[in-house]
């Protein structure tokens, strides 16, 4: 980011599962502040805001308010010609109402490593993470994340993005992992600005069959 640059993310997220008599879906609104504290090492504030709607029968359950805040530094430690190796330690803090869905009711911990290899207009994206995942609501507490991403420069102002990963399931009763696939696209606004469209597509039963993607990014 460079030293105490600015950064504001705003992204939708909207995601869907269709089980047999049982019908759930989803909304994220994520807003992200990244500031630049040295031009190595950045900081990072999330305050995700959640819908959920859950419909069985003729019964149905609404829940929304704000999930728990995420801090995070991201330090990349190590950069040579074309690739770069980038430290994410992060937190969370139980400032959601777990009791009803929202949050985890305890603070966890992350560390992800992120490398990035880039070929001409082709960068290629690796994430190898550990979520300490501390709670109250009985799921899993050590969860293991990894996946890796394409991001083709089609154009100047338009780059098209192709991801996929695969993270321990954080119910004990399965033993199926979250696998997902996800293809979209950001465009250049101004040299600032971009606006990204995604969709994301469950791979295994633990991730919503479908979910839509959209994003600002702002820089200021």
């Amino acid at each position: 980011m460079g030293t105490w640059n600015p950064q504001l993310e705003l992204s939708y997220g909207n995601g869907f599962d269709n089980g047999h008599r049982c019908t759930n879906s989803s909304v994220e609104l994520a807003p992200v502040f990244t500031l630049g504290l040295t031009e190595n090492i950045d900081a990072v504030v999330a305050y995700p805001f959640v819908f959920i709607n859950e419909f069985e029968d003729t019964s149905s359950v609404r829940i929304s308010g704000f999930s728990d805040v995420g801090m995070e530094i991201k330090w990349r430690f190590l950069e040579h010609e074309k690739f770069s190796l980038v430290f994410k330690p992060g937190i969370s803090l139980p400032s959601g109402k777990s009791e009803i869905g929202l949050g985890n009711g305890a603070v966890g911990f992350s560390s992800f490593l992120i490398s990035t290899m880039t070929y001409s207009k082709m960068a290629i994206n690796t994430n190898l993470g550990y979520i300490s995942n501390h709670n109250d609501c009985g799921a899993a507490r050590n969860i293991w994340h990894t996946s890796v991403g394409f991001d083709f420069a089609s154009t100047e102002i338009v780059h098209l993005v192709v991801n996929g990963g695969i993270e321990k399931n954080p119910d004990i009763n399965s033993q199926t992992p979250a696998a997902f696939a996800l293809i979209g696209l950001y465009y250049f606004l101004s040299e600032d600005n971009e606006i990204a469209l995604g969709y994301k597509c469950g791979l295994t039963e633990p991730e919503a069959d479908h979910s839509f993607i959209v994003g600002l990014t702002l820089r200021f």
